[in-house]
C-alpha cells in the first residue's frame, strides 16, 4: 500500500500545486481532469522520481555527482511524460489541459525549458528534502484509510471515463 500511498498524496498536492499557482498567476482554476482532489502525473512523477532516486543511490557516488545526474536523468524522464500526458489527455478527453507555447523556450504545445528546469528543481526538493521527512509519515497511514482514498480515486476514474469521453 505504501507505493499507492505515496501516489495517491502526491497527486493531492499536485493539485493543491496547481490551484495555488493558477490563483497565483490569476488563471481560472482548473487542476487536471478528474473531479476530486488529484492531479495523477504528479503522482505518477514522484513514483517515477523515487525510483531514479534509488536506482542512483545504489552506485554510492559522490553526493554531488547524485544529486547532478538525478536532476538530468528526471528533466529528461519527467519532460517525456509531460508530452505524453499532454497528447494523451489531448487524444482521450478531446481537451489540452496546458499549452506552453506562450514560453520562450518552448518545444513543443505541452513542454518548455522553463517548466522542464521547474520539474529539476522541485523533484531534487521533493527527493532530498520533503520525501524523506513524509516517508515515515505515509507508512503510518492506517490501511483503511489507504483503501478509502484509493476506491474514491478509483471511483473517480472510472465516472471521469464515463461522463467526458
Amino acid at each position: 500500500m505504501y507505493l499507492i500511498d505515496v501516489f495517491l498524496i502526491y497527486s493531492i498536492i499536485g493539485h493543491l500545486f496547481e490551484v495555488v499557482v493558477d490563483l497565483i498567476l490569476n488563471i481560472k482554476p482548473g487542476s487536471g481532469i478528474l473531479y476530486g482532489p488529484w492531479t495523477p502525473i504528479y503522482g505518477f512523477g514522484v513514483l517515477i522520481m523515487l525510483f531514479i532516486k534509488k536506482r542512483l543511490e545504489k552506485y554510492k557516488l559522490n553526493k554531488f555527482l547524485e544529486i547532478c545526474l538525478y536532476f538530468l536523468i528526471v528533466v529528461l524522464v519527467l519532460t517525456i511524460l509531460e508530452e505524453l500526458g499532454g497528447v494523451l489527455l489531448a487524444k482521450v478527453f478531446n481537451k489540452t489541459l496546458w499549452d506552453y507555447s506562450n514560453l520562450n523556450g518552448h518545444i513543443t504545445k505541452y513542454i518548455a525549458i522553463e517548466t522542464s528546469l521547474g520539474w529539476g528543481l522541485g523533484s531534487i526538493l521533493i527527493g532530498y528534502v520533503i520525501h524523506p521527512h513524509l516517508k515515515k509519515l505515509i507508512k503510518k497511514i492506517p490501511f483503511f484509510l489507504s483503501a478509502l482514498l484509493f476506491i474514491s480515486f478509483m471511483i473517480d476514474v472510472v465516472v471521469t471515463i464515463c461522463l467526458k469521453i
